[in-house]
């Protein structure tokens, strides 16, 4: 690339630029890439405007720099994402309803899969988790952190990395909330009997009664999230 670039496509050029690059030398995570200098004078552009470009890969988890050593392609991660949706469930109740929404259609989906290649293990893994909740539930103590083991063993079986990621962002971006909407006080027994309802669902290997369990596990949290937009849109 001889032709210097022109602002204002000057940063998303570069970006472009570095990203082609990675694609076509074929990198993988981990692999050094060409230092700013040497990008500078490929694109006949300024340091600073590189280090722009640069900075703005570093946010979209494409690229890291490694004080000392220099560029790196990044493995690849969430973490833009999850911080995109954190701000966004605080910021307004549309996006809080429209992740649930994601949520509940990829967990109906995925339900079918998991019923046809959950192992004897990991049903009695989950029944040990039920057990565990119980006794919490009767002594009065929280519950959040097997909740999400149950998710986690559940989807296991699915041996789909990225669906266990997307749903640690979803769980994270939920349970990070700090809102009533979220954490009301009525949860725990409820959340606990939904739960048990889901496993013995999996557990008859019942596809349409494990789909009508995660109805009911999210219909009070779609409904509270409904009352919390009418009220703002009033």
């Amino acid at each position: 690339m001889n032709k210097p670039f022109r602002r204002p496509s000057l940063n998303e050029a570069i970006r472009d630029y570095v990203k082609q690059y990675i694609l076509d030398q074929g990198l993988n995570a981990g692999d050094p890439l060409p230092p700013e200098t040497q990008l500078a004078q490929e694109l006949g552009v300024g340091r600073g405007s590189v280090r722009e470009a640069i900075k703005a890969l570093q946010s979209l988890g494409i690229v890291e720099v490694r004080h000392g050593e220099g560029l790196y392609v990044r493995p690849f991660s969430f973490d833009p994402i999850l911080e995109t949706l954190s701000y966004g469930v605080h910021f307004d109740t549309k996006t809080l309803a429209e992740l649930l929404q994601i949520r509940i259609l990829l967990e109906r989906s995925a339900i079918e899969d998991v019923i046809q290649g959950i192992t004897l293990e990991e049903l009695e893994r989950l029944e040990h988790l039920m057990e565990i909740w119980k006794q919490r539930l009767e002594a009065g103590e929280p519950h959040r952190g097997l909740d999400e083991e149950f998710h986690g063993v559940l989807y296991g079986c699915l041996d789909n990395e990225t669906f266990t990621k997307l749903f640690e962002v979803f769980w994270i971006a939920y349970e990070n909330l700090d809102d009533p909407i979220i954490h009301d006080t009525g949860r725990a027994e409820r959340d606990y009997s939904t739960h048990l309802g889901l496993l013995n669902a999996v557990r008859a290997r019942d596809v349409d009664l494990a789909r009508k369990c995660m109805v009911q596990h999210f219909s009070h949290l779609v409904e509270r999230i409904r009352r919390a937009r009418s009220g703002s849109q009033e």
